[in-house]
């Protein structure tokens, strides 16, 4: 027996809330890793998540065609106009669905913003104390023997000097 257009859409939203719910967790450990600073386990996250990012690709690209063949528009106005052709049951049952991926799906945008940044924090971090091991930090300051404040730091490589 063939599915209707609404059991496939259904079960497409169904399986990308699903898939978006798993990258949640993986993107709550990367953080987690991020802020413990624990490369290994960043590094098993990364390569977790990327099959959960093409899953949701794919899942997309269904649900797209999906509706167009159905005759409605791609994105967000065709879901809506979908959902607004069906009955008030059935239409109330996706309009839960969707919400559900709707708010995993800012979840994940949400926490990988996070992650980027402290991703950029932690890089900017080690840069500059690479310029500085380098000698080549000039926006550098310390304080001079007599404790004033100065910005007259030593322009020799730290490296190799010891």
């Amino acid at each position: 027996m063939a599915m209707t257009s609404l059991q496939q859409l259904s079960g497409i939203l169904k399986a990308e809330e699903d898939t978006a719910a798993q990258l949640l967790t993986l993107l709550e450990g990367e953080r987690d890793a991020l802020t413990a600073s624990d490369a290994e386990v960043m590094d098993e996250m990364s390569a977790k998540k990327q099959p959960f990012v093409v899953r949701l690709e794919q899942l997309s690209r269904q649900r797209e065609e999906m509706l167009k063949i159905e005759g409605f528009p791609a994105g967000k106005d065709g879901l809506d106009a979908f959902i607004a052709n069906q009955s008030a049951t059935e239409a109330s049952a996706l309009k839960i669905l969707v919400t559900k991926l709707r708010t995993t799906a800012f979840a994940c945008k949400e926490h990988n913003q996070i992650n980027g940044s402290i991703v950029n924090v932690n890089r900017q971090y080690l840069q500059k104390a690479m310029s500085i091991l380098r000698g080549r930090d000039m926006t550098a300051s310390s304080y001079g023997p007599g404790g004033e404040y100065s910005n007259q730091v030593v322009q020799q490589p730290l490296l190799g000097r010891v």
